[in-house]
């Protein structure tokens, strides 16, 4: 990963190295070849509008793309550069790729326009071999020196402005039409013609490919791309009025080179297009490689790509890519085709560019400290007309551009590559989940949105794969909070070390599909150690509801102690034996003394069952009655249970003399082959001693033992079930 702008060349100024690469981009195939031909079909005041709405949404883009290039230190690759260091390497990557490609296609864009106009003027030579000959000829000035085609940039724009002052000191009325005159095609729509209009004014992106070429390129970059992009609007809004004084429509919508018969000097014209397209082809020969370069640095595609060679180190692979991207679009594209591909490519491009710039502004981090400050409203507003342009021009075209994006972002997921910058992420969840606790802060909350959040205590921090993350993760499905918790001793004894063994475990609970977070304490005394987190541990409302045991305790009498403390704050709560669960159903054994129980075992026992892991099992509720009267009564109720409340239960009601005593022998025997087990045990009573209730704990743990993977559960009387249940 390359994060500076190393072995770059002395460094360019902002008038040769943005001003004009810019102004050359905007000036390209439209200008002299299809302005007219827009005008002629839209009229004056929409050719107008058209061209203010792209003016608008260019210069938005570039108000952004300017604050971001003064927060930071630019390197290669431009628009790239800037989303791959803020919205991270996937998305970078999403919309660098794209963004490569369209500058490829803007190349060949160029090259068509500049081999149709020396057609009109030598129809014996084929269009197709003119933009084949011209393409090698510019690769070659390309791949020999930046500095050399920068210094030709210069001149082609001197060519350039020439033209213009012949166009505009021209102005000779013509009526006449030619004899061969036919009448218009079908006028296009106003997005139609947007479309193919757009790609002029996405010329100034150009400037920051070569960020990494620039001597001061938080300087330059922002006033030399707005200073071109206003000059460019100027004369796209002032050539369409000339054109309407001078020509009638119908000419304008026929003939593609009218502008020459306006000029002064004719010829300057053709000078004139011809430097329009040659510069613009030769800016996207400069621009494409050094986005396929930055890509590849980074390890999105081959390094192969990233390749140089010669003193300046110009990047000749990537030039060659470009090349061949251009070579074939030549020979099967047409200036009209390829235009709404283009406008598609940059208005993704430029509403993500406005996008991030906008979230920055708006979460106004520290490290957000632009020279160059933007309302994050025009940002926005930016992003919305970019994306509102698409879904005008084209919106099957749109969802077909944003899948692209879409699916390159996926893959990019998968292969989870890992980058050595900071990007923006962390702090959009920081800014989401500012605004989302306060929210649920000064909310009355919502009983049918209850779902159990877990506090898990595992006796050491390396057991974290141990059982009880297990069953947890199993029911709340990364649909809940999740936090295992766990004591250190021994020779950690530093916040350093404790920080290096918590990112482990995350990681390593990461690779296992586990969300979960991970709290790391220091304590002599485990009990009282949990005691503490059962108090204090939490944010707001953002707290567990469920704690989680493992049912082996060293010192019953102080375990019991915790139970009543988390029992005390409202907790609920499940101690699970250690094993871990098998293949088979799941057993709910109903608590006669706690409907509580009950709910919050039939709760957990559907969540867990929704898991893909647990669909095939089933949920068999089981009970024990003293009567073969009461088994009747207690079976239609659970009957009915189910058919209320919409689960899908398996009902088993069992006759026993004792049933208190004979529980535990019956569940051992009963539910031998269940998968898991649930069943439950009272809380400590108001003025109980400790050792009793210690000792009533150690003997349900200990009948435990005979059970199959047993979850012992006790809920909380705060915990909603009257709702949840409904």
């Amino acid at each position: 990963m390359n994060e500076a702008t190393q072995d770059k060349p002395a460094g360019f100024g902002t008038f040769v190295g943005v001003f004009v690469p810019c102004i050359l981009m905007l000036f390209g195939v439209i200008i002299f070849l299809r302005l007219g031909w827009i005008t002629g079909h839209a009229g004056l005041y929409q050719t107008w509008m058209i061209v203010t709405l792209s003016a608008l949404i260019a210069l938005l883009t570039a108000l952004s793309m300017s604050a971001i290039a003064t927060n930071t230190e630019l390197g290669k690759g431009g628009i790239y550069y800037i989303l791959s260091r803020s919205l991270g390497l996937e998305v970078g990557a999403a919309l660098g790729l794209p963004l490569f490609i369209k500058q490829a296609l803007s190349v060949a864009f160029c090259t068509v326009g500049f081999a149709e106009s020396l057609h009109d003027l030598m129809p014996s030579w084929p269009m197709t071999t003119i933009g084949i000959i011209t393409l090698i000829l510019f690769t070659i000035c390309a791949c020999a020196s930046l500095k050399g085609a920068l210094k030709l940039q210069v001149a082609i724009f001197i060519a350039l402005l020439a033209s213009l002052v012949a166009l505009f000191t021209g102005g000779e009325l013509r009526h006449d039409l030619p004899a061969a005159y036919e009448p218009p095609p079908a006028i296009l729509g106003f997005w139609g013609i947007f479309a193919i209009y757009f790609p002029a004014m996405t010329g100034m992106e150009s400037s920051l490919s070569l960020s990494g070429d620039l001597r001061n390129p938080s300087r330059s970059l922002p006033l030399g791309t707005i200073a071109a992009l206003l000059t460019a609007y100027a004369v796209y809004m002032a050539i369409p009025y000339f054109l309407v004084a001078h020509v009638p429509m119908e000419l304008l919508q026929q003939d593609t080179l009218v502008i020459q018969k306006l000029a002064k000097i004719p010829a300057l014209i053709i000078v004139g297009i011809w430097a329009a397209t040659l510069s613009s082809a030769l800016g996207g020969l400069l621009g494409a490689p050094r986005t396929l370069q930055a890509i590849a640095e980074d390890g999105v595609v081959p390094s192969i790509f990233a390749k140089t060679y010669g003193p300046n180190k110009e990047p000749i692979v990537a030039t060659l890519v470009t090349f061949a991207i251009a070579l074939i679009s030549i020979y099967f594209g047409s200036v009209n085709k390829l235009a709404p591909m283009l406008t598609m490519i940059c208005l993704i491009c430029y509403g993500v560019l406005n996008f991030s710039a906008g979230l920055e502004t708006l979460m106004g981090n520290p490290s957000w400290r632009p020279r160059f400050h933007v309302h994050w409203v025009l940002s926005f507003a930016g992003a919305i007309l970019c994306l509102v342009a698409m879904l005008m021009i084209d919106p099957g075209n749109s969802m077909l551009a944003f899948a692209l994006v879409i699916g390159i972002y996926l893959l990019m997921k998968r292969r989870q590559m890992h980058t050595s910058w900071e990007d923006l992420r962390q702090g959009i969840l920081l800014f989401i989940s500012r605004f989302a606790v306060y929210r649920l802060a000064y909310s009355e909350g919502c009983s049918k949105s209850w779902r159990p959040h877990f506090l898990v205590f595992t006796k050491r921090p390396e057991e974290h794969s141990h059982s009880l993350v297990k069953f947890s993760q199993s029911i709340s499905q990364s649909k809940s909070f999740l936090t295992m918790a766990s004591f250190l001793s021994g020779p950690i004894q530093n916040e350093k070390d404790k920080r290096s063994l918590s990112l482990d475990i995350k990681r390593s609970l990461q690779e296992k599909n586990i969300d979960a977070l991970v709290q790391l304490s220091h304590s002599s005394n485990v009990t009282e150690g949990m005691k503490q987190i059962i108090e204090h541990y939490g944010f707001g409302p953002l707290v567990p509801n469920t704690i989680v045991f493992g049912g082996v305790q060293e010192n019953s009498t102080e375990f019991a102690s915790v139970v009543q403390s988390a029992y005390l704050k409202h907790y609920n709560l499940v101690i699970l034996n250690d094993t871990n669960p098998a293949s088979g159903d799941i057993h709910v054994w109903w608590d006669n003394e706690s409907q509580q129980n009950g709910d919050f075992m039939l709760v957990l026992a559907y969540m867990m069952q929704r898991n893909p892991a647990w669909n095939k099992a089933r949920i068999c509720l089981n009970a024990i009655v003293p009567s073969e009267l009461q088994r009747q009564s207690k079976t239609a109720e659970f009957r009915e249970l189910g058919i209320k409340r919409r689960l899908p239960l398996q009902v088993q009601v069992y006759v026993s003399a004792k049933p208190e005593e004979e529980l535990s022998a019956m569940i051992a025997t009963l539910s031998k082959d269940a998968a898991i087990v649930f069943t439950g045990f009272r809380p400590p009573l108001s003025d109980e001693p400790m050792e009793n209730y210690a000792h009533y704990l150690k003997r349900i743990f200990q009948a435990a033992d005979a059970f199959p993977p047993t979850a012992l559960v006790l809920s909380s009387d705060h915990t909603p079930f009257e709702h949840i249940m409904q």
